[in-house]
């Protein structure tokens, strides 16, 4: 089965003092890179966008992108992060060729 790395990006839709206050207070745990099988939040200290990153076994691109951005949804809503705008982009890794040097 292929593996595909989604990049899901969207925007924090106005949110107030108290869920600022809770994203900022989380900020230092969401700076990292990188793409993980749990999926990863990123977003800096403006608070306008954030960035999901997840590796995701699939067969088809849809599909993976679909459940990738269910999955990042799932995590604002639990947190109560309130959000727009959520789109993804997934890349396949199997298609990906890597050239050696000489």
């Amino acid at each position: 089965m292929p593996t595909y790395r989604v990049l899901v990006n969207g925007k924090f839709d106005h949110p107030d003092a108290e869920t600022r206050a809770r994203l900022m207070a989380g900020l230092g745990h969401h700076q990292a890179l990188g793409f993980t099988e749990e999926g990863l939040l990123t977003y800096s200290a403006h608070l306008g966008g954030f960035t999901f990153r997840i590796t995701l076994p699939g067969e088809e691109e849809r599909a993976v992108l679909d459940e990738a951005e269910l999955k990042v949804m799932e995590l604002l809503d639990a947190k109560g992060y309130p959000y727009r705008d959520v789109a993804g982009k997934a890349t396949c890794m199997d298609d990906i060729k890597v050239r050696r040097r000489p």
